[in-house]
């Protein structure tokens, strides 16, 4: 990838930081678009240059290969999504543990599951995708345990649901939740969201009240 520092430079009428940060943007529109159409395995750098309308010239200079493009937008859907999480979960710190429950499981599908792209690529194509993808997978499933875990510890000590060790059980909640949220937003038509938040909600209660 270029480091290339390009400050004060001006192409059309334009700065070159603003024209690269552009085409970085079209990059990881048309790489979300093809790896959640064609599979990740099955995908090209020929194929998501069609679909930016670029080269792949200009790919190379701000990606490595397709593996740091998946990383790259792996990243961002998992950071948006759980950064919706977290301040729904800190904007409700004196409501019920339900509520927070179902607040939080809107704020995730609203940010991951919207978009049928983002929830394939985030949820399904990383899957086996390589190791180092693998390994950061496993990374943000272990930060996203520890933001459920502390969720939980914090309803326990307010007495809503039993004192115990939630790493596991946030673990397959998890798993339990991605399953939905990947299911609901490949479905046409799509069952009405509070449906699915109910669901999530009895599944959640479940696990941390066993």
């Amino acid at each position: 990838m270029s480091q290339e520092t390009n400050a004060g430079r001006m192409y059309a009428g334009q700065p070159v930081e603003d024209r690269q940060r552009q085409r970085r943007a079209r990059f990881l529109e048309s790489g979300l678009t093809v790896f959640a159409r064609d599979g990740y395995a099955n995908s090209s750098v020929g194929a998501i240059c069609k679909d930016a309308g670029l080269s792949s010239r200009q790919f190379y200079e701000e990606f490595t290969g397709r593996e740091s493009l998946l990383l790259e937008l792996y990243e961002q859907i998992d950071r948006e999504s759980r950064e919706a999480v977290a301040a729904t979960i800190a904007e409700r710190s004196d409501a019920t543990a339900i509520e927070i429950i179902d607040a939080a499981v809107r704020a995730y599908i609203e940010s991951i599951g919207r978009d049928p792209r983002k929830a394939r690529v985030a949820l399904v194509e990383v899957v086996g995708a390589g190791p180092k993808v693998e390994k950061f997978r496993l990374e943000l499933r272990r930060a996203w345990g520890a933001l459920l875990a502390s969720a939980a510890e914090d309803a326990a000590m307010h007495g809503e649901i039993p004192p115990g060790d939630y790493e596991m059980r946030v673990l397959a909640i998890i798993g339990a939740v991605n399953y939905v949220v990947d299911a609901w937003s490949g479905s046409d038509p799509r069952p009405p969201l509070d449906d699915v938040i109910h669901v999530l909600r009895r599944i959640i209660m479940g696990a941390v009240t066993a």
